[in-house]
C-alpha cells in the first residue's frame, strides 16, 4: 500500500476474491492521511475444478506465439465478445477495439468457469 501511495496509484483492478480486505485497506489509507484508491473487482475465471486461473494454481500459460485466442477469450469473459469480423485479428487491433469499446456495465456479475484460456 505504501508503494501505491508513493507511486501515485489511483485505481486498482483485481479479482473479486479480494473484496473482503478492501474495507481495511481503505481504512489504512485514511489513517495514513492518503486518498484511498478506487477499486474494481472483477469476477474470477475458474477452471473446471473450480480453481481460479492463476500461477499459484498452475493455470496454463498464454501461447506467446499466438496470443490472439486468449485475448478474444478474455474479452468475451469480461462481457465484450469480439465481433466475427475481428476474430483472428492481430492482438494490437483486438486491444485497440477493447479499449475503444470498454464498458464497465458489460462486466459479468458472477464468477464463471472458463476453459478457453
Amino acid at each position: 500500500m505504501l508503494d501505491d501511495i508513493y507511486q501515485g496509484v489511483t485505481e486498482v483492478v483485481r479479482g473479486a476474491d479480494l473484496i473482503e480486505p478492501t474495507g481495511r485497506q481503505v481504512s489504512l489509507y485514511q489513517k495514513l492521511g492518503a486518498a484511498p484508491v478506487s477499486y474494481l473487482h472483477l469476477p474470477l475465471a475458474l477452471n473446471a475444478d473450480g480453481n481460479k486461473l492463476s500461477k499459484q494454481n498452475h493455470a496454463p500459460a498464454i501461447d506467446n506465439a499466438n496470443p490472439g485466442p486468449a485475448m478474444e477469450a478474455a474479452l468475451s469473459f469480461l462481457g465484450h465478445p469480439v465481433a466475427a469480423e475481428l476474430q483472428g485479428a492481430p492482438v494490437e487491433e483486438l486491444l485497440r477495439w477493447g479499449i475503444e469499446n470498454w464498458q464497465i456495465s458489460k462486466l459479468p456479475n458472477e464468477t464463471e468457469v472458463i476453459t478457453a484460456f
